[in-house]
């Protein structure tokens, strides 16, 4: 294996999905369309296995809208647990528990700013798994806590995600040196209604590498169609350029 060839492919990789994360709101700021707009998103991502089942993971993030129209900042934390269930086919069934808490802060320019506290609950069920290609669903329930123009308010939410993770190197998905491809489509329902703007769906291709068995980097382009203010409701459209940085922390 070629060490220089792979610092190499490693620092461009990096260096365009960073550049192009950086400059992506300034490059279409110029667009006027008040139903359109572009996002660019940053976080990075650890976890933590503290046994073979059990993992304790969170993340960082940063987002941010074109035109400085608002900035977002937040850090969530949580655990999951995971068994397989053997299938008459002789495969198994990957079923994840998922549970958490999040904090947000959205910094506007025009409006008041927003400290949310999020609780969430979830269920991820890996199937199928083919040769080359995982696919999953993901269920979760939010209790959205929003402090908002001095005043408290609780929304409740469902989301949906079929992910899926295209691996062109099935038997080593973990070494130095492997591209893939991870996509994932994802919906959401409001339970009640709040003074706040929520995605309605998510549409995200992307191309990731792994570094080795500690470090990946993924970067997306995705379309998100959200509904702003439940009072006088309408919906947007959002292109938004995210660099995820995940970390996987070995005993």
């Amino acid at each position: 294996m070629n060490l220089n060839t792979n610092c190499h492919r490693t620092i461009i990789f990096t260096s365009l999905c960073v550049f192009f994360l950086i400059h992506s709101s300034s490059l279409f700021s110029q667009i006027e369309d008040e139903e359109l707009s572009y996002q660019g998103w940053l976080d990075y991502n650890a976890n933590y296995h503290v046994s073979r089942e059990f993992k304790i993971y969170g993340d960082v993030g940063y987002r941010r809208i074109s035109s400085d129209i608002w900035t977002r900042y937040y850090i969530r934390s949580a655990v999951s647990y995971f068994h397989s269930l053997r299938l008459k086919s002789g495969k198994y069934l990957t079923i994840t528990y998922h549970f958490g808490i999040g904090t947000f802060f959205t910094n506007a320019v025009d409006t008041s700013n927003n400290l949310e506290i999020r609780p969430f609950q979830g269920v991820d069920v890996q199937w199928p798994t083919f040769k080359h290609l995982q696919i999953n669903h993901y269920v979760r329930l939010e209790e959205m806590l929003n402090y908002f123009n001095s005043d408290w308010d609780l929304s409740l939410r469902v989301r949906y995600m079929f992910s899926g993770i295209f691996h062109w190197n099935r038997e080593n998905w973990n070494t130095l040196n492997n591209f893939y491809m991870p996509f994932h489509i994802e919906f959401f329902w409001d339970l009640n209604t709040a003074f706040l703007s929520y995605d309605l769906i998510r549409i995200t291709p992307g191309l990731g590498y792994t570094f080795n068995l500690k470090w990946k980097m993924e970067f997306s382009t995705s379309y998100h169609r959200t509904t702003i203010d439940v009072d006088n409701p309408f919906e947007t459209n959002n292109i938004v350029f995210r660099l995820r940085v995940f970390h996987n922390i070995l005993k």
